[in-house]
């Protein structure tokens, strides 16, 4: 997909766009932070048939769910594939034993459960390893039996 970028002086950067089905919208980025998503008519480019205009939390909150519902979408393809296995993204807590720790000191490693990837600030980091160490905010992505996963949102989430 391809955006086109334009300033709007004093209002903020419209970043433009077409879908694969030929649907015309844009984001406009304010300078205060909200943004406006716009849906433009099909027949006339220059007239917007719908506005959203959303608060930087909201904004934010709706592009983590658009991000969010892809790799759900994976995970449960993944489980249907493979009858017993569950993959679950669970964050670690404040208070978590694991912070601090490789994965291979959380006792986790020992489980029916593999480390497929973490997820700190914003940033996938795919098939980490044992020796990778965990932080209070990331967010662990495994793959196991019920009983495997259900340990290990215990012991990472639940502290």
């Amino acid at each position: 997909m391809r955006f086109e970028r334009t300033v709007m002086a004093g209002i903020g950067v419209c970043q433009r766009f077409t879908t694969a089905r030929g649907q015309q919208a844009a984001v406009i980025s304010h300078v205060n932070g909200q943004r406006d998503l716009v849906v433009y008519h099909p027949q006339d480019l220059d007239t917007a048939l719908h506005t959203l205009v959303l608060a930087k939390g909201e904004a934010q909150a709706v592009a983590a769910v658009l991000d969010e519902a892809v790799t759900v979408d994976h995970v449960a393809e993944l489980e249907r594939r493979l009858p017993g296995v569950s993959v679950v993204r669970i964050p670690v807590s404040f208070d978590s034993p694991a912070g601090g720790r490789p994965f291979a000191g959380t006792g986790l490693a020992g489980q029916a459960l593999a480390l497929l990837a973490v997820v700190r600030d914003g940033t996938v980091v795919p098939t980490p390893g044992d020796g990778f160490v965990l932080h209070a905010g990331d967010e662990v992505v495994v793959a196991g039996t019920e009983a495997a996963t259900s340990a290990a949102a215990d012991l990472l989430a639940g502290g």
